[in-house]
């Protein structure tokens, strides 16, 4: 048994990320009236229409997460966050407003979550984030600076409304593919040089482990076949501008992407000490 947690938490679907809910409203107007509006209130309704042009019923930050629009409500979250931190350097009460929120989005099966600087972005799913962000960390070197402007674009299409699934599966493969390009010479990325050039030259970071040869040899020929299924998104159609992946492909070829981007950067990272 789950103790301390509330019925809903435990047995409520969650399995549909929502939105919008008036409860996820709610509580974010319960915090604001209990721990900001007393202190800070006229600058943070001033920094609203500041920043983001809203107006703020009867002068009410409260009344505001109640009623104003989706977009607006969601900008606030980070302009209440920048104006506390940086504003009145209240670093504290701007720390427990971000994680309330994302508390908030969690309980109620909110799809956001809030990065470091609490700004909203949109939630997949929890492993989705993960890959997405520990692949991040290994783009961290300035050799990798062109395929981390690609990585970084392919998300911010999954993070787009409405979502631009063509957009993203291009940045996704246009990230592998400049990664590719340095670490074997060729023009593009494609199944045959991923057969027969990349695949050989990776394979020399497992030069001392035949059973890591085996499995990885596979693993590249499955790769292969990953770089001929994206060729359709990009220009195998016989359309002049092919079509969009549906959402749920999209999702999958980014997050498979991702991993393998990770992966390959592992393997660059040992071949450049041997």
């Amino acid at each position: 048994m789950n103790e301390g947690q509330r019925f809903s938490l435990l047995y409520l679907d969650r399995s549909k990320l929502l939105r919008d809910s008036q409860r996820f409203r709610n509580r974010l107007a319960a915090y604001y009236w209990e721990f900001l509006h007393n202190y800070y209130e006229d600058k943070i309704i001033k920094a609203i229409k500041l920043e983001i042009g809203a107006d703020v019923p009867s002068y009410s930050v409260s009344n505001f997460f109640i009623k104003t629009t989706l977009r607006d409500l969601l900008d606030s979250i980070t302009i209440i966050y920048r104006a506390i931190i940086i504003h009145w350097g209240s670093q504290e009460p701007g720390e427990k407003w971000k994680r309330f929120v994302q508390r908030v989005f969690s309980e109620e099966n909110m799809g956001y979550q809030l990065d470091g600087k609490c700004v909203v972005h949109y939630f997949v799913d929890e492993e989705f984030e993960r890959n997405r962000f520990s692949t991040l960390s290994a783009l961290d070197s300035p050799r990798y600076n062109a395929s981390r402007d690609a990585y970084d674009m392919a998300y911010k299409y999954i993070d787009s409304d409405p979502i631009d699934t063509k957009g993203a599966v291009r940045s996704i493969f246009e990230s592998i593919e400049i990664l590719v390009k340095q670490m074997v010479d060729t023009k593009n990325l494609n199944k045959w040089i991923v057969e027969n050039t990349l695949k050989d030259k990776c394979l020399e970071a497992y030069a001392n482990d035949d059973t890591a040869r085996k499995v990885i040899s596979k693993m590249f020929d499955g790769f292969a076949q990953w770089v001929a299924a994206i060729h359709n998104y990009r220009h195998g159609q016989p359309d002049t501008e092919p079509v969009a992946p549906p959402v749920n492909v999209a999702v999958y070829i980014i997050s498979s992407g991702t991993s393998f981007l990770r992966w390959l950067i592992e393997i660059n990272n040992v071949l450049k000490k041997i």
